[in-house]
């Protein structure tokens, strides 16, 4: 379940406007190779933690900045750590542009950034809430609201096709040119990647994780292809970055109104969860945490510097919300903040990287699986830049790749 939760959620909704991006044949194809390149992906970063626990069984290896450290050094341990963060701000900042675009298609007489304005004080004192645990029910509702929009639209999905006899007309085999902004919007949705060490970490029964990513891995793949491949065949091409927001613009319905306010209230409550990773390195690092409060240590702070540092918290994660509505408010197009996110980080954490670790710590079985390794190096690192080319460049000149 742990592992659905980090892979299913609301970047499925921006799935079907990504397979405009890739054209009816390609799009599924290179979901396929994306798919089993992860899944692969994924088994190698465990094999390799499995390994350095065995050899250095008095080193911490529970994060994927940890097994990264241990393999390649510091100085890229670090790295990994700041590109996750990256990663996690990305999402909030993504979930600045989705929030005001569901809640605008279905108000539209209210201005998105009108909308974004309104939500910024409400996400504000979410970040101010200080423990995950705190936030357990909220994540509770995003993960049900998550489910209920998937499966409804499927269903208006389908009953559209069978309404209109048949799938949309005129369906390109392919779009080369914005297969990247695809691969982009896909790769975003595997961002949970970056939480595999620590799901595995916390297993009853950690030799058993290969077994569970693989059934968890079809559960995710199927609802990746019928979210993205039934809409685009019912609706044709797919010009917004939510489905749901799409629908709405579409045709007036009670229900995708409903939805659309649903799932935005559910993104908006999990904003502080996607945030809190971010918060705790970044707080760490600017010394502002209470040892005792926030890190449950047992040497207690002065009243005065509790105090001190309670307040440069709320500081700081008030900031922290202003900067990644600021980059949200800066870009409309919402399926080009996703596809820009999922190329520069998730590509590097999801992708490229695990072979990489593989290749340096031996954990590769011939020549074979060297190549192979070499392979998804390649096609992520080629795919990532092109995806974060295209999506700059469509951001700067204003080109429709995105557009709502």
């Amino acid at each position: 379940m742990n592992l659905l939760k980090v892979f299913i959620g609301p970047g499925c909704l921006s799935l079907p406007y990504a397979f405009t991006k890739g054209g009816f044949l390609l799009a599924p194809l290179v979901l396929i190779l994306m798919t089993l390149m992860v899944y692969r992906n994924m088994r190698l970063l465990i094999a390799i933690k499995e390994q350095l626990k065995q050899h250095h069984p008095d080193r911490q290896s529970s994060s994927y900045g940890d097994i990264t450290r241990h393999v390649l050094g510091a100085s890229a341990g670090k790295l990994v750590d700041y590109v996750i963060v990256s990663m996690q701000l990305g999402i909030c900042t993504v979930y600045f542009r989705f929030i005001p675009t569901n809640l605008h298609s279905t108000m539209q007489s209210v201005p998105e950034n009108h909308f974004l304005l309104m939500i910024i004080p409400f996400l504000i004192g979410l970040t101010w809430i200080r423990h995950m645990k705190q936030l357990a029910v909220f994540s509770t509702f995003a993960n049900l609201a998550t489910v209920i929009t998937i499966f409804v639209v499927l269903l208006f999905a389908g009953e559209h096709m069978i309404e209109n006899g048949g799938i949309a007309p005129d369906l390109p085999l392919q779009r080369l040119a914005t297969v990247p902004v695809f691969f982009g919007s896909v790769i975003y949705s595997f961002e949970g990647c970056g939480s595999i060490p620590s799901i595995h970490d916390s297993m009853l029964e950690p030799s058993e994780f290969n077994h569970v990513l693989r059934q968890s891995g079809i559960v995710v793949f199927m609802c990746y292809i019928l979210t993205g491949m039934l809409c685009y065949l019912s609706y044709g091409d797919i010009t917004n970055g939510s489905i749901t927001a799409e629908l709405a613009h579409r045709s007036i319905n009670p229900i995708i109104a409903s939805l659309n306010v649903l799932i935005a209230l559910a993104v908006g409550l999990t904003y502080p969860m996607q945030a809190y990773a971010a918060v705790e390195v970044l707080e760490r690092k600017l010394n502002i945490r209470d040892p005792v409060i926030d890190d449950h240590a047992e040497t207690p702070a002065s009243n005065g510097e509790g105090s001190s540092r309670r307040t440069k918290q709320l500081v700081f994660r008030t900031l922290l919300v202003l900067g990644t509505a600021l980059c949200a408010g800066s870009v409309k197009q919402l399926g080009l903040i996703v596809s820009f996110f999922g190329s520069v980080n998730g590509s590097l954490i999801a992708l490229i990287l695990p072979p990489i670790l593989d290749n340096h710590a031996r954990k590769s079985s011939g020549t074979r699986a060297y190549l192979v390794n070499w392979v998804t190096i390649l096609f992520g690192s080629i795919g990532g830049t092109m995806g974060a080319i295209i999506c700059i460049n469509d951001v700067m000149t204003g080109e429709s790749s995105g557009a709502e």
